[in-house]
């Protein structure tokens, strides 16, 4: 698995945005991979914590999930 994370300033509000996007490569069972996308819908007041939560959440879906 890969993964980045973009973050977004929101000009009127100056609070950071947390998305994390993580691509699963196929499988030899599967043609295709797959691509999840995480957003929170919370603000963040620097960028750092922004994508603290990104990843963290990224991270446990994994976990739970994989």
């Amino acid at each position: 698995m890969t993964g980045r994370s973009i973050l977004g300033l929101s000009e009127a509000a100056k609070h950071w945005h947390s998305w994390c996007e993580v691509e699963r490569k196929p499988t030899e069972d599967e043609a295709d991979g797959q691509i999840f996308h995480f957003s929170d819908i919370g603000y963040f007041d620097t960028e750092r914590a922004a994508h603290d939560r990104a990843i963290a959440w990224a991270k446990a879906w994994i976990e739970e999930n994989f």
